[in-house]
């Protein structure tokens, strides 16, 4: 009972975490193209994730110092949400065909906050969970962030065609915080005793030494561009098919939520029985296929239903990604310093995923929509070759129990 109610907790804070950034990169963009944006300005909104590149340099305070008598994890989740809500309620005193700059400022002060919530809760999955439990929780933390997606970008597209912008955001404010209310109810996680007794060190100083977290984030770089282009141009392309905003919204809801219900599960499964890095191989290669898969039927299935298909399996690799990426993540974490690493790694995606959105415009533009559905089939497969070449020249430390797989370390 104890290990479901972790798990019920998992899911529930990813749901909370993803309102706010399901709105930034699900509504918002729609609506900027319904108004006539262009896809380079589209591409380049992207870029207000940023706070997800660089969080790894206050995760240290996140990880250390509570904010109230809460707890470490509870107290910045608490705060973070109430923050959120408050800048919801700004927002809707915006009109997003005119205020762009503000609604730019404001987007950038949410994702910075959600950025922040993801280190503490972060630091209670890789606290809460053992190594058997990772890989379910890791798929639990997608599937949770799934439902999030589906009401934070879904549902409120919806609720904006019906009762308009302003009501909109102002009952989103509200759901944000009656969330944030039962922050006062979840069991902060024991820090283990090992954890305890550490010496507080420099993290970021220990992170620029640390071979593992480097080799990690260059395997999957690869990978994580390719498809940061594609999921940027999905939901534009549907735009100028003439797909409705609303429509466009649960299209991209519905795959997000079926993936991450039915492929996030399955590849938990496949990765527990793994190594982390080889279900990060393993992974890659299938989507490498997948996407390949894709662009060779496309011309004999239509536009339209090839744009939706898209949506489909890019959602469906951001899945497999997450369960496979965050169960290695979680292995490599130093025991006194979870939130930290994981919090870095998760910062290089974000990094490597604003290189893409800020392209994605671009090359879209230029070489058109398929294109943007070729580059993560060829990055996944770099990123396998890469692991597979790197696992091949070196031997992999396997730890038992809660000890991290070493990669970048050899016995």
């Amino acid at each position: 009972m104890e290990r479901y109610m972790r798990y019920g907790v998992i899911a529930a804070l990813a749901c909370q975490q993803y309102l706010a950034i399901a709105f930034i990169y699900a509504a918002v963009p729609v609506i900027l193209r319904a108004n006539g944006a262009s896809l380079q300005l589209v591409g380049l909104f992207g870029t207000v994730f940023l706070a997800f590149a660089v969080n790894f340099l206050w995760a240290p305070v996140v990880d250390r110092w509570s904010l109230n008598r809460l707890g470490l994890r509870r107290s910045w989740i608490l705060t973070t949400q109430v923050a959120s809500a408050a800048a919801i309620v700004a927002m809707a005193l915006l009109n997003p065909a005119i205020d762009f700059a503000a609604v730019l400022v404001v987007c950038l002060v949410l994702a910075t906050l959600a950025a922040t919530q993801r280190i503490a809760t972060l630091g209670y999955a890789a606290e809460a969970l053992d190594s058997g439990e990772r890989p379910f929780g890791a798929a639990l933390l997608g599937w949770g962030g799934a439902v999030g997606n589906a009401i934070g970008g879904a549902v409120f597209l919806q609720l904006i065609e019906w009762v308009g912008w302003r009501q909109s955001l102002l009952g989103f404010a509200v759901l944000l915080l009656a969330f944030a209310g039962w922050a006062f109810f979840i069991p902060e996680p024991a820090r283990r005793e090992y954890e305890a007794s550490m010496p507080r060190r420099a993290s970021i100083l220990a992170i620029m030494r640390n071979e593992s977290l480097w080799t990690t984030a260059v395997l999957i770089a690869p990978g994580v561009l390719g498809v940061a282009v594609a999921f940027a141009m999905v939901q534009p392309r549907l735009v100028d098919l003439g797909f409705g905003a609303a429509d466009i919204g649960w299209i991209g809801a519905s795959a997000n939520i079926l993936t991450f219900t039915i492929i996030a599960p399955l590849t938990s499964a496949i990765v527990a029985r793994l190594l982390p890095h080889r279900g990060v191989i393993w992974c890659c290669a299938i989507l490498a296929v997948g996407f390949a898969a894709l662009w060779l039927i496309e011309p004999y299935v239509g536009s339209r239903v090839g744009a939706v298909a898209g949506v489909g399996i890019v959602f469906a690799a951001l899945a497999v990604q997450h369960v496979a990426f965050t169960n290695w993540f979680l292995g490599l974490a130093r025991p006194d310093e979870t939130a930290t690493d994981v919090t870095f790694l998760t910062s290089m995606m974000a990094a490597f995923a604003l290189v893409g959105f800020a392209a994605s415009g671009f090359i879209a533009a230029r070489f058109g929509y398929g294109v943007t559905l070729i580059l993560p089939g060829i990055g996944y497969a770099v990123s396998a070759l890469l692991a597979a070449a790197f696992t091949r020249s070196r031997q992999p430390t396997v730890a038992t129990g809660d000890e991290p797989l070493a990669i970048g370390r050899t016995q």
